[in-house]
């Protein structure tokens, strides 16, 4: 029996090792301590991304399918999304991540809605991680750009993420030494969005905005911009192989993904196998 539980311990501790690397992690924030442990990715090649020469390397998207750039997990209480950027080591940045949504189905194809990171005015009370509207949607990417969903630049308003005091509806963190066969060592900047937050704050039935919900397709996209905050026109990086010059609504995005997300076989083959080991111990005491 204790050859078996060192078995599950390694098996767990392998399943770890594989989806974080040993690595470090820094909240830049908030502190969730139930991220996911599972990620998928996301279809039609979003997460391959080519390194740009020249750029920050924070601000750089890398990815293929060797080690993909763009990942996503759902649970009852969040949705989390992950991107993998250039840095070999990451602290902080001076710019913006930006994971953008296009609600399928929903207006004309483009951004509806964006989750910032703000490291240029990282003042959690202020900017940190915002939700963001289409400020210019197009026609390409170096020429689009968000608002903020309280349409307030320099403070948080009740319908931001964290706003009115708020501190769970968002949370940041990166986890940098992740390791790739093309990259060298790599960045994940991850983001966690509460459905909470996201089914009571988003719509706005008088700006025609349905808000984002459970069991819609999704399609995403991501952007980054350099040495300036959100609100700032794209100026840095676009993923899946987009360029600033090339058009908004056919390049750039993930074919549609439907949440909430189906359960993970890989999270059933694991929960079988403590199963299993949980029966053998029960007949041998």
């Amino acid at each position: 029996m204790r050859a078996n539980l060192h078995t599950v311990a390694f098996t767990i501790l392998w399943l770890s090792a594989a989806n974080f690397g040993f690595s470090g992690t820094v909240n830049q924030i908030g502190s969730y301590t139930n991220w996911a442990t599972t990620w998928q990715t996301l279809p039609s090649g979003i997460g391959v991304e080519a390194h740009d020469a020249g750029m920050a390397e924070e601000l750089d998207f890398v990815g293929d399918t060797t080690n993909p750039g763009l990942y996503w997990a759902n649970s009852n209480d969040y949705i989390f999304f992950r991107m993998r950027v250039d840095a070999d080591t990451f602290t902080t940045a001076s710019g913006a991540h930006l994971l953008l949504i296009d609600i399928v189905g929903v207006g004309n194809t483009g951004i509806d809605y964006g989750f910032a990171w703000d490291s240029k005015s990282n003042d959690p009370t202020k900017h940190g991680m915002e939700m963001t509207i289409p400020g210019t949607n197009g026609p390409t990417w170096g020429a689009s750009r968000m608002n903020d969903i309280d349409k307030d630049p320099s403070t948080k308003g009740v319908n931001d993420i964290n706003g009115n005091s708020r501190t769970t509806d968002g949370y940041v963190r990166s986890i940098d030494g992740q390791s790739t066969t093309n990259f060298g060592n790599t960045t994940f900047i991850d983001f966690a969005v509460s459905w909470d937050y996201l089914t009571t704050r988003t719509a706005d039935p008088i700006a025609g905005r349905i808000g984002l919900a459970k069991n819609q397709e999704w399609k995403i996209a991501v952007a980054s911009i350099h040495n300036a905050t959100d609100q700032n026109t794209f100026n840095a990086d676009i993923g899946a192989g987009a360029s600033l010059t090339d058009s908004i609504t056919t390049t750039g995005w993930s074919g549609p993904i439907s949440v909430p997300e189906p359960s993970s076989a890989l999270m059933v083959a694991l929960g079988g196998l403590l199963g299993a080991f949980r029966r053998r111990v029960s007949l041998h005491q």
